[in-house]
């Protein structure tokens, strides 16, 4: 049974993960395929064969293998998601792509945007030697003397960490780990080190392995790693080795006790990793050494400080070839016996009998495996076990192979396993796991909640949605789950353009809501349409006092705003306030309303306009104008920046006329603003505007376009563009709606007071296309220049011929080199565009500087074009350097 002694205990949780594995497009199927013992290699027929470019005398041979543990459309990508120009995607290798996306997902599977996250972010990861760059670019004639620069950069394995964390934003070390096969288990144990000792504050980590053709068999060599079948028995009598396979994985990490602090949805808990080599007391370079794996592994458990009677699975190297398998047993037994002399407890299994080797990934891909078991409380099975290999002498040691699904039990300790990786050159990695621990979080109060979804497109959107939608209806959350859904989606997702929001008090409505055509609150605009607001305060009533109340309740923010401004009115007017408004709350019979009339209540009504106000300047959200009646002209006064909170109470406790409208031009409120129409003086609370009451100006402001009215107090009429703000559904609907026109929300300050947990949720639909290397038009060559006189064109840049327009030619020609290096089509190249957001970047621009250069031969001021952000900048620096040269050669010859 777990213990809260645990969670304070050293460790580092697993708050995300992300791959794609062969037979799983994502974590989901990966789980079911292990759970229904299922494998993903692919046996391929001839047909796919040719289509994939393998030769007919390859297939042919007897000892060729027409297996693979294959990934779906590997060359697919969303590349403008991460901003790459259609010509950078080509030119890099999908295996970085696709590590790419899968760190992108596993920041939000564990609920966190790079960009807003403070500390810093660290990402460790590997991958396999580009066989992109070899099949795919390298056949294709010339292709390899084009651009070097952005082959190496989008090939070269040095880059795959460096790339990610510079399109995420990930400001701690960018390590690219290469160890063979234990890459990536090597890079969970580099991560967890850095992270504790506090080199960064969350960590990526893991691998990608993506070999072409993709569609492409092997050949058996006896006596070498690879099946002649097809198949991987790890741990069989019959196993002759394992199937070479593709994959990614990417796991978030952060210190277990920043992760409870910081709310993190944990998976499972890495207590303790180690890593080592086997050094030259062994058969050979490629052999393993039972001596290694047993150090690492007993260094993995010492440092973890769990004893190994606690470890109830091991998810193994398990190559499943006649000398590996029994050294790995070996090295397990012997590192086990140092501690416990007990056998046949511990099951054990490996994920390449269902994937294959996944080389740089597959490590990641076995801690993944075993992480979701820990969370799921399951063991799946190692497939292609019937008889066990008689070298391996299970009997004498703590293993058996698992062959079923199964529940891991109880043991009165947290659920714990170990995981290995072995790499070809005798470098190896063990990682000890622990089930995650309870985290507390507070109970739900609020009744209704916003579930803001947004993308970049609006299929993205649609998508994104329905994604949401579907998982909600799997699961059907009661209101306590909705609440950390909501959550997660408010501070755990990147606010795109493109959005909507719906307002719901529990999972059904969530999934109903979701499910309809157009899922805006009524009053909202087209996604991502910013709209001014304006603030309009009215008198809360007497007989509306139960929405205050509910807002009271639920709102922690609020009611902490609400306490401090009776205090201080209490102090400013000598009116008992606070007590009358928290028997109310409480529901308690001695705090009935006719302690709060008159003038109390006319100073409770406006410390609840000022509060609720002040809770949405938390959230980061500033009205553009402010306007009140009664004592609500006070509240926008106070906003305004014209009177203090203690002012207007003492003018409200004087006296309560009812009053006028006035609407303020809020620049930089609440300092000190100018009306739009008169000055406020020196009674703010009773300045009326003669014959222009509230709702005119709320129908002026409704006329101007990119307009809304946030009304709080007494519930405004129905009208469009007019939000209420006056109750808990209404406090949602006015969030959701500001948020959905584009406003930045800092929602985080909602919850400031509560203690909130994210929850796993879906994670962006990237629209992915295919992207594949094509060789970029060349640019033209300029024949020699032979006389001023000729047009300017890249042929020769020197005006006074005949052509009706040099200009424009100019620009189309860079238009054309654009297109070229970033692989846009012409069309969407506009000439007043800044280069980055055409996605172009120093080395793009230096190659477009180049095809400039030998277009245009003659004297450039080359500064000048660095120095230029748009092609017409661009156009206007070639353009002096005419005129430049011009003068040059009219002061030549008058000399």
């Amino acid at each position: 049974m777990i213990t809260d002694d645990t969670l304070w205990e050293q460790g580092v949780a697993v708050i995300g993960m992300s791959g794609r594995f062969p037979g799983a497009s994502d974590l989901e199927g990966f789980w079911q395929m292990l759970c229904e013992g299922r494998h993903g290699i692919r046996f391929f027929t001839e047909e796919e064969l040719r289509e994939n470019g393998v030769p007919e005398e390859q297939w042919k041979d007897p000892g060729y293998v027409r297996a693979k543990g294959m990934l779906s459309g590997p060359e697919l990508f969303d590349a403008a998601f991460f901003g790459m120009p259609p010509r950078e995607a080509e030119w890099t290798d999908p295996q970085q792509r696709l590590f790419l996306e899968c760190s992108y997902e596993a920041l939000e599977s564990a609920g966190w945007v790079p960009d807003r996250y403070e500390g810093r972010i660290g990402v460790f990861g590997g991958c396999s030697m580009s066989t992109y760059l070899l099949h795919r670019i390298a056949l294709q004639q010339g292709a390899l003397g084009q651009d070097a620069e952005s082959l190496i950069l989008g090939c070269d394995k040095d880059f795959l960490t460096s790339r990610t964390a510079y399109k995420l934003n990930l400001r701690g070390p960018a390590v690219t780990v290469q160890t063979a096969c234990s890459t990536s288990l090597v890079a969970v144990h580099l991560a967890y080190q850095s992270l504790l000792s506090g080199e960064c504050d969350m960590a990526l980590a893991g691998g990608s392995s993506v070999s072409f053709p993709n569609a492409a068999g092997y050949r058996y060599q006896e006596g070498m790693i690879l099946s002649p079948d097809g198949f991987c028995r790890t741990f069989d009598s019959e196993a002759q080795g394992t199937v070479p396979g593709n994959g990614v994985g990417v796991v978030a990490l952060k210190r277990l006790e920043l992760a409870a602090a910081d709310g993190d949805p944990v998976y499972a808990v890495i207590r303790g990793s180690a890593a080592n080599n086997d050094g030259g007391l062994k058969a050979g370079f490629t052999a393993p050494s039972p001596e290694g794996q047993a150090e690492v592994i007993a260094d993995a458990l010492a440092v973890s400080g769990v004893h190994p009677e606690t470890i109830g699975y091991v998810e193994a190297h398990g190559t499943a070839t006649p000398v590996g398998d029994p050294i790995e047993i070996a090295g397990l037994t012997r590192a086990y016996r140092q501690w416990t002399e007990r056998s046949g407890y511990c099951a054990i299994g490996s994920v390449k009998s269902n994937l294959g080797h996944l080389d740089c990934a597959a490590g990641v891909a076995g801690l993944v495996k075993t992480v979701l078991a820990l969370h799921h409380r399951k063991l799946p099975p190692s497939l292609h076990y019937h008889e066990p290999n008689p070298q391996l002498r299970l009997e004498d040691s703590p293993f058996y192979v698992q062959t079923q699904l199964g529940d891991w039990p109880e043991a009165g300790h947290p659920r714990r396993a170990g995981v290995s990786s072995f790499g070809i050159g005798a470098t190896n990695a063990h990682v000890i796991l622990e089930e995650a621990p309870s985290l507390k979080r507070d109970p739900s109060t609020r009744p209704w909640h916003v579930l803001p979804v947004s993308a970049g497109t609006e299929t993205a959107l649609e998508a994104a949605a329905e994604r949401l939608r579907e998982h909600l209806t799997s699961r059907l959350p009661g209101p306590a789950d909705v609440e950390e859904i909501a959550y997660t989606l408010q501070v755990g997702r990147r606010g795109f353009p493109l959005r909507q929001a719906v307002v719901c008090r529990n999972g059904a409505e969530a999934v109903h809501r979701l499910g309809l055509p157009d899922t805006r609150e009524p009053g909202q605009q087209a996604p991502g349409e910013l709209r001014d607001a304006a603030w309009l305060f009215l008198p809360w009533r007497e007989s509306d006092a139960e929405g205050l109340i509910e807002l009271y309740r639920t709102e922690p923010v609020f009611r902490q705003h609400l306490q401090e401004r009776l205090t201080a009115a209490e102090q400013a007017s000598g009116l008992v306030l606070q007590e009358p408004v928290a028997a109310l709350a409480a529901g308690s019979p001695g705090g009935e309303a006719p302690l709060l009339t008159g003038r109390s209540w006319t100073v409770v009504s406006m410390a609840a306009s000022y509060s609720l106000g002040l809770t949405l300047q938390d959230m980061g959200l500033q009205p553009g104008r402010v306007g009140g009646e009664e004592e609500g002209e006070a509240v926008a006064a106070i906003l305004a920046g014209l009177c203090t909170w203690d002012e207007a109470v003492r003018r409200a406790a004087e006296a309560a006329e009812p009053g006028g409208a006035v609407f303020t031009e809020a620049r930089g409120v609440p300092v000190a603003v100018q009306p739009r129409a008169e000055k406020l003086h020196a009674s703010p609370v009773h300045t009326k505007q003669a014959g222009r009451p509230a709702i005119d100006e709320v129908q002026a402001v409704l006329r101007t376009p990119g307009h809304r009215v946030i009304v709080f107090g007494s519930p405004p009429s129905d009208e469009d563009g007019v939000i209420g703000c006056h109750d808990s559904h209404s406090l949602s609907a006015a969030l959701a709606a500001l948020w959905t026109d584009g406003a930045e929300v800092d929602w985080q300050a909602r919850y400031r007071l509560e203690k909130r947990q994210r929850v796993h949720l879906p994670t962006y639909p990237f629209e992915r296309q295919y992207y594949s290397f094509l060789p970029p038009l060349q640019a033209e060559a300029p024949p020699p220049r032979s006389s001023a006189q000729e047009p300017l064109s890249p042929k020769n840049p020197i005006d006074g011929g005949e052509e009706p327009n040099p200009r424009t030619e100019l620009e189309t020609t860079l238009i054309r080199f654009h297109s070229e290096v970033l692989g846009l089509p012409e069309e969407e190249i506009r000439t007043d565009v800044p280069f980055y957001e055409l996605g172009a970047d120093s080395l793009s621009m230096t190659q477009i500087i180049s095809r400039i250069q030998k277009a245009y031969p003659f004297p450039l001021n080359v500064r000048q074009l660095y120095e230029a952000q748009t092609i017409a900048e661009l156009a206007d620096s070639i353009e002096w350097s005419v005129l430049d040269l011009l003068e040059q050669e009219e002061e030549r010859s008058e000399a």
